[in-house]
């Protein structure tokens, strides 16, 4: 039987995909898999679950949200493991799964791998850390991580807004140079997203033109205003027409150097960033996955 590795975490989301596992097990096994389980847990790093793993592995399925799977595909980089990843979404955010049209549910998930339509999609490189969908630097880029996990549980994307909202009053300006394609810009910023898809956090339309596999990195930098001016951009932002704002800096580029004199938490898929300076480059087409379609939304 061929074998699939499956990494799951079990207090992803509302932690209910563990009292799934024996149905995961039982409709890979009917279609001639070999199902091999690894529980993710703080004691144990995401490395170690890797251990007998090799290219003679049909897949690696990821379970949990994008932070969850962003540890795993940091891994296969380092490691150089050319088997396909299948996705079960099961976190507070699964914003790649959803981009790529997976859906949360267990047996259609299932039927995803099973089917095995592969795609090759972008990766993205910052200093020595992989990321799948977004790394960002500014205002909110440190609530995933700030957020109590049984609020994240309870409540899902909601926990994230609500401490959004306790971190306004807070901000102040971020000095900031960029360095791209032989220009530079250097201001006042309130956030930076560097996109590998069109959404992150919810935000579906952030990058309204990206694809993941078209080899660039799609980023918008936010300027600092003041807070009407900010509500206006929210808007703006919900409704994907924000690109060309006056407050609001549009790349696309394959290679960018964030550099800031002071001291900022950064973000990778909602787990904390390096630090700055942030050397960023995007790897084409770098990783393989199973998708629901040919073609992405």
């Amino acid at each position: 039987m061929k074998k699939i590795k499956l990494l799951y975490n079990p207090m992803s989301g509302d932690a209910t995909f563990k009292n799934r596992l024996d149905q995961v097990i039982s409709r890979f096994q009917r279609a001639g898999f070999c199902t091999v389980p690894f529980r993710l847990e703080n004691q144990y790093k995401t490395e170690e679950a890797f251990f007998d793993i090799h290219n003679d592995y049909y897949a690696v399925a990821a379970c949990g949200g994008d932070g969850t799977i962003n540890s795993i595909v940091d891994i296969m980089m380092k490691q150089k493991i050319d088997i396909p990843l299948g996705i079960f979404p099961y976190g507070t955010s699964n914003d790649l799964a959803n981009y790529m049209g997976i859906p949360r549910d267990i047996i259609s998930c299932c039927d995803i791998i099973i089917n095995g339509i592969e795609r090759k999609i972008d990766i993205g490189k910052v200093n020595d850390k992989h990321f799948i969908n977004v790394c960002s630097a500014g205002l909110l880029t440190d609530v995933a991580y700030k957020t109590d996990t049984a609020m994240k549980n309870a409540l899902g994307k909601i926990a994230y807004y609500i401490k959004g909202i306790e971190e306004i009053p807070n901000f102040s300006p971020i000095k900031m140079r960029l360095a791209f394609d032989n220009s530079v810009i250097e201001d006042n910023m309130l956030l930076i997203i560097v996109l590998n898809s069109s959404s992150a956090g919810g935000f579906t339309r952030l990058a309204p033109n990206a694809a993941i596999d078209d080899g660039y990195m799609d980023v918008i930098a936010i300027k600092y205003t003041n807070i009407k001016n900010m509500l206006s951009l929210f808007f703006k932002i919900l409704k994907g027409e924000h690109i060309s704002d006056n407050y609001v800096y549009y790349i696309k580029t394959n290679r960018l150097l964030i550099e800031c004199e002071k001291h900022y938490e950064t973000d990778i898929d909602g787990e904390r960033g390096p630090d700055f300076p942030l050397d960023i480059v995007l790897l084409n087409r770098a990783l393989r996955i199973f998708t629901a379609d040919a073609i992405y939304k």
